[in-house]
């Protein structure tokens, strides 16, 4: 039996090869100018996230680059700002028809990936290991970092 892997190698490692199946599947489509961290910001707008304080929290960014990629999603018509009801001095982002699409198209390459992994270790253990990222995930962070960081993929 080796060494132990770090899990936080691995946790990087199937974030990377996700976002690839995200991206490849993207650019079949024709959406292959889109980046990353823009596909990503898709998923979190579709997912709730519909303000760019929220966004920049989630993707840990500045709301001004979170504000420059809602631009470019909002000129791609991906994304509408919609005015705030409870703030008038901020935007709502929502999907458009085709940001739902753009969406839907991650979320089907996401569906194949976790296929392919509970056919490696089976349904009952994928499951388990969603559970724990997602406790772990909800867990407040003890000692947060100083400053943002962010994780590039691709």
């Amino acid at each position: 039996m080796g060494e132990r892997a770090d899990l936080g190698l691995l946790m990087a490692a199937c974030c990377e090869r996700l976002v690839r199946a995200f991206l490849a599947t993207l650019a079949e489509a024709g959406y292959d100018h889109l980046t990353s961290t823009q596909a990503i910001t898709v998923l979190l707008v579709g997912d709730g996230a519909n303000t760019v304080t929220q966004l920049a929290d989630r993707l840990g960014i500045t709301t001004q680059a979170v504000s420059k990629i809602c631009g470019v999603l909002y000129t791609e018509r991906l994304i509408d700002r919609e005015p705030h009801a409870a703030d008038g001095r901020s935007r709502r982002l929502a999907l458009t028809r085709e940001g739902r699409r753009v969406r839907d198209l991650m979320e089907g390459a996401g569906d194949e990936a976790e296929r392919r992994w509970a056919d490696v270790v089976g349904k009952e253990t994928l499951e388990t290991v969603r559970a724990a990222l997602a406790a772990y995930a909800a867990t407040p962070d003890p000692a947060p970092p100083p400053a943002p960081v962010r994780i590039r993929f691709a």
